[in-house]
């Protein structure tokens, strides 16, 4: 690798320009972010974003993972919101470097310079296991209102846990490049008071050997096909195939009303299970198509950025206005989970309503009277051991 005199130098050389262009002011290589929209952004969208997002999203993982929630699909979606509050908590800490008491830290400013290339990488990271959870969603809900007798029996809690680990493990294959693909030098701003990094791509270091650069550049491919495309080809193909199954399934139970009463009341009753599930899957597919609608709109415009860079491509507007909005309205969409979640399932509403009823329940009887041996005592005890199960589950 080159040296780090050689990157450090570089950098000093770019800051020395910057002063010369500024009047000497250095002051605005400060904020840890790029002037500009990334600091609009990163102060006055990002804090609402993290906690409707963070809040949103702990909620979701509450009444998902619940007794009476628990199944293949919630498995999933509780594993994509988990990735959302980690790619949250990755971000935080670059947009608290718009804050004029975090960025002038020199152990924060240290901090961010040294972890930017893992922070990249777990973006990157969280970014694809959830296009495959989405997708693993998509086809769990379609083989759920295909077939649902012979999908129960296959598709065991184990082996969802098996894919998601599956999903984990190439999802980090594919972008753990990230953390080699820049370089950073560093110099001194403020006077020789301030630390300033920048980084390098790699393939603009002359010291790095051939083997590496096209390593790297067949890993973006890769992530482009594996992580984007071939997963959003998927999702939208299951997608149909669900909405096809959805106006099926409505037919077969306008014609089953029809004939219900030529039908023995043994026979209704033999499957009177099925329907039941078959109803719940309908509910359920209807919160799924929404989270993947907002998978479309939200994702597929943060390729854009990535796919210019495959070309060599880096022109000033998308420096300046594409990065930034992309990533912002990536973000967006992970917020916009537990919104869905809301106005699309009646029964995760209901849910999520008895658990807070509980909880507040939970701290009023555990603050009621104490009464007499055998009395209310007995009873009110009997209460809170009722309202602690709930708050548990």
């Amino acid at each position: 690798m080159q040296s780090e005199e050689f990157l450090n130098a570089d950098v000093t050389k770019w800051v020395e320009k910057f002063r010369r262009d500024n009047d000497g002011d250095d002051s605005a290589l400060l904020t840890l972010v790029p002037p500009g929209l990334y600091v609009i952004l990163n102060k006055y969208v990002f804090p609402f974003q993290f906690c409707f997002g963070v809040i949103g999203n702990v909620l979701n993982l509450c009444v998902l993972l619940s007794r009476n929630m628990r199944n293949e699909a919630n498995i999933l979606l509780s594993a994509m919101a988990i990735c959302d509050i980690i790619l949250l908590f990755t971000m935080l800490p670059g947009s608290l470097g718009v804050w004029y008491p975090v960025y002038m830290s020199d152990w924060f400013r240290s901090f961010i310079f040294k972890s930017a290339t893992w922070t990249i990488f777990l973006a990157n990271f969280c970014s694809c296991i959830t296009s495959w959870l989405i997708l693993g969603v998509s086809v769990e809900r379609y083989m759920g209102i295909r077939s649902p007798i012979h999908f129960r029996y296959h598709w065991r809690t184990s082996r969802v846990f098996f894919l998601i680990f599956s999903i984990v493990l190439g999802s980090f294959f594919l972008t753990f490049f990230h953390t080699i693909e820049y370089k950073y030098g560093y110099a001194m701003i403020r006077n020789g008071t301030k630390l300033y990094g920048s980084p390098v791509n790699v393939d603009n270091l002359v010291d790095v050997p051939t083997w590496v650069k096209k390593m790297i550049n067949i890993f973006k491919v890769l992530q482009v096909v594996f992580g984007v495309v071939i997963p959003t080809i998927g999702i939208f193909i299951f997608n149909m195939l669900i909405v096809y199954m959805l106006r099926k399934s409505e037919y077969f139970n306008f014609r089953s009303a029809e004939t219900k009463d030529e039908q023995s009341k043994d026979f209704s009753r033999k499957y009177s299970d099925l329907e039941i599930r078959q109803k719940r899957d309908i509910k359920v597919t209807f919160t799924v198509l929404a989270i993947i609608c907002c998978y479309f709109v939200t994702h597929i415009p943060s390729v854009l950025p990535f796919v210019l860079e495959l070309f060599n491509l880096h022109p000033d507007w998308v420096k300046v206005y594409a990065i930034p909005i992309a990533s912002s309205w990536l973000i967006t969409g992970k917020v916009a989970n537990f919104v869905l979640f809301c106005m699309s399932s009646v029964y995760f509403r209901r849910r999520l309503k008895e658990m807070i009823r509980g909880r507040v329940s939970c701290g009023f009887d555990c603050t009621g009277p104490v009464g007499g041996v055998g009395g209310p005592a007995k009873k009110e005890t009997q209460n809170v051991d009722r309202w602690v199960v709930r708050c548990v589950i």
